[in-house]
């Protein structure tokens, strides 16, 4: 609540959480002190409190507390005590719910292409390969046996790629692990597949608590998106994987109170816009040569082990994040 001169008279607890700041310290300060810029917002304030009707902004961007955010804001003059009602709504969180949503709707499109896909590919495959053995006995002896060893090798390869889309992966065996276990390895691992210019950084949070999941497959979607990001960067770049604990975070519509949170960086030219919206389904890649199912397994890994991966990227930074809940974080409600 504001009064005439646009001061804040009141902020509930909602406001305070939102602003990252206590009644105490917003009350008696101008609204231009606590939202910047504060040009339009007060604007809009003024012209409610001169006309005495409500009016709106849509994500309006402002920094509040050293956080850039965008709100949906809403002006409504008090009738009986003067002043005026301001209502702030956080856009970001809406969008990362609704971002949240897609990508769980994705996943279950995802696997439900590559189970028909692969079923349809792995069936005249296992003829291929039976009518090359069938020649191979007839050819023995034969120099041109080569040949169709070739057949049987490369449809032998395609069956287990194909294995790998459908998920065909094993029994899940899940333990009780640090993420460092799992980050530690991935680093390794790229660390020796890297070219020499390329630099690996490592920036650990040292109080993670522990996940309940399955290492190997931790390890399988974190090193797809590792090697997505060393390709990304070329001879030349940087890649940071980075931990950190998440409070109060929500996955899959269940709310956690701690969330375990690894993340891959590079600063390569990001991932086009054209594709940000279906980066997880099956066969989408920007690369020429990629087949486009190393992210969708990635996601399937997390998803089967209770978390998602998000991602944000722009020229000369993208961001993959996995997020697992921690063991012990009970889940305190849903939305």
């Amino acid at each position: 609540m504001l009064d005439d001169e646009l001061v804040v008279a009141f902020m509930n607890l909602a406001a305070q959480n939102l602003l990252g700041l206590s009644a105490r310290q917003a009350v008696g300060q101008p609204l231009g002190k606590i939202i910047r810029p504060a040009e339009d917002l007060v604007t809009l304030c003024r012209r409610a409190l001169t006309t005495r009707l409500t009016f709106g902004l849509r994500e309006l961007p402002v920094w509040i507390s050293g956080r850039e955010m965008s709100l949906d804001c809403r002006a409504a003059p008090l009738e009986r005590d003067g002043g005026l009602l301001l209502e702030l709504n956080d856009t970001e969180h809406e969008r990362a719910v609704r971002r949240e949503a897609e990508l769980l709707a994705q996943q279950k499109v995802s696997r439900r292409i590559v189970r028909q896909l692969a079923h349809e590919v792995k069936n005249p495959l296992g003829g291929l390969r039976g009518a090359a053995q069938l020649l191979e006995r007839q050819l023995a002896g034969s120099e041109l046996t080569a040949y169709t060893r070739v057949i049987i090798d490369e449809a032998d390869r395609l069956a287990a790629l194909v294995d790998s889309v459908l998920g065909t992966r094993g029994a899940r065996v899940p333990e009780e692990l640090n993420l460092h276990r799992v980050t530690e390895h991935v680093a390794s691992l790229i660390e020796a597949e890297k070219p020499g210019s390329v630099t690996v950084v490592r920036d650990y949070d040292p109080s993670l608590p522990l996940v309940h999941a399955d290492r190997n497959q931790l390890i399988q979607a974190l090193l797809n998106i590792a090697r997505n990001a060393m390709q990304a960067v070329g001879e030349r770049g940087r890649l940071v994987v980075r931990t950190r604990v998440l409070s109060n975070f929500v996955i899959g519509g269940i709310h956690h109170r701690l969330v375990v949170n690894a993340e891959i960086e590079d600063d390569g030219p990001g991932i086009p816009e054209e594709l940000k919206e279906t980066i997880f389904y099956p066969l989408v890649t920007g690369k020429p040569t990629g087949t486009g199912i190393g992210l969708t397994i990635a996601q399937d890994l997390v998803s089967a082990n209770g978390g998602l991966i998000e991602f944000t990227s722009r020229p000369g930074c993208t961001v993959f994040r996995i997020r697992i809940p921690a063991v012990g974080a009970t889940a305190v409600g849903t939305r």
